[in-house]
């Protein structure tokens, strides 16, 4: 996370169980207007080489795939 052109953020936080009582997740605040630079950079470049996903991409996948996506999200809790 980017704040102003001096602070940023970089971590986790994740609101899940598997987060709060196992990993130990943790978030840094840096106030270094370097940093924050660095990070707005590999935000940018993230942006420019991301692309919109439709939801018929996802309708269209075949059933295997939407079973490993179900599975999978099934099995986060304990994994």
């Amino acid at each position: 996370m980017l704040i102003d052109d001096n602070v940023a953020m970089v971590g986790t936080a994740n609101f899940d169980n598997r987060s709060f009582r196992l990993n130990f997740e943790i978030t840094t605040v840096v106030f270094d207007a370097d940093f924050a630079g660095n990070v707005e950079r590999m935000f940018q470049n993230d942006l420019s080489a991301s692309r919109l996903m439709e939801q018929d991409e996802y309708d269209n996948k075949p059933y295997w795939f939407k079973l490993a996506v179900r599975t999978a999200r099934l099995a986060a809790p304990v994994l």
